[in-house]
């Protein structure tokens, strides 16, 4: 005997209705646009969105001597422990003026004793190019090379003319940067000039961070050669704050100090025997 074939229910027979027919397409096209949907999901990739990582403290050793001439200073001094480092910026270009015949028998003098030697736009050259300084960075390398004559020439301090150092003392300071505040203040300091008498009267005094501000570590009974070339030069380059009007007396005794430099240096040239 054979068997007998089992006979179709009705819960067993496949619908051929077409609404459900129609509905299982979907299901299927629905089922597949969802596997579609996570197999992105898996593959897609996820750009993860940087922290911000804190800089650590700079133990690069910086001076003004390496960054104008690209090599290492013999003073080389820690950005880290030393605050009066002075960084050195890019700037926006700006318009020098020619420099007055004082200060370009100055500058031409410093050439001559070799404070140019080193200077990337003096390398090469065989004559003296005021043509060197018709930029800032030229006008900046003389600022440099004038702290670094004051630090050679320290002993004809003592021999400049009071009253036109008194007179810069008393006026105030070239800008309101540190770098060019501080020496005017020592200045003061030296010359027992009381802060608030001069910064009471400047004109900067609503954009100076330092006003009725004493400096430490320095007093009345030494003046510092390099703190009187900073703002010499200062005043000499007219690299002061725009708002500021030098008076025609400061631009006198700015003369008259970098003629009396010049000659107190060579009459100690010929003193030591150079």
């Amino acid at each position: 005997m054979g068997l007998s074939p089992k006979p179709q229910t009705e819960q067993e027979t496949e619908p051929t209705v077409p609404e459900n027919k129609d509905l299982h397409q979907k299901l299927k096209q629905l089922e597949e646009e969802v596997r579609i949907h996570l197999q992105e999901r898996k593959t897609k990739r996820v750009v993860p969105i940087p922290k911000k990582v804190k800089k650590p403290v700079s133990t690069v050793k910086l001076s003004l001597y390496a960054a104008f001439t690209s090599k290492p200073d013999k003073e080389v001094v820690s950005v880290r422990n030393r605050r009066n480092v002075e960084e050195v910026k890019v700037r926006e270009p700006m318009i020098v003026k020619e420099l007055s015949p004082d200060m370009e028998m100055f500058v031409k003098y410093l050439y001559e004793n070799g404070y140019f030697k080193d200077a990337n736009f003096a390398k090469g050259k065989e004559r003296f190019d005021l043509a060197w300084f018709d930029s800032s960075f030229g006008r900046g390398y003389v600022k440099f090379a004038a702290e670094r004559f004051g630090r050679d020439n320290q002993e004809i301090a003592k021999w400049l003319s009071a009253s036109a150092l008194k007179q810069l003392a008393t006026f105030g300071c070239p800008s309101v940067d540190r770098s060019s505040v501080f020496p005017a203040k020592s200045l003061r300091k030296f010359f027992e000039v009381p802060e608030n008498t001069v910064c009471s009267k400047c004109a900067l005094q609503q954009s100076c961070k330092f006003i009725n501000q004493s400096v430490w570590k320095t007093g009345t009974s030494n003046l510092h050669l390099v703190a009187v070339m900073k703002v010499v030069t200062s005043y000499a380059l007219e690299l002061v704050h725009p708002q500021l009007v030098v008076p025609d007396e400061v631009k006198k005794s700015v003369s008259q100090l970098l003629k009396e430099v010049v000659k107190l240096s060579q009459t100690n040239e010929v003193a030591s025997g150079v």
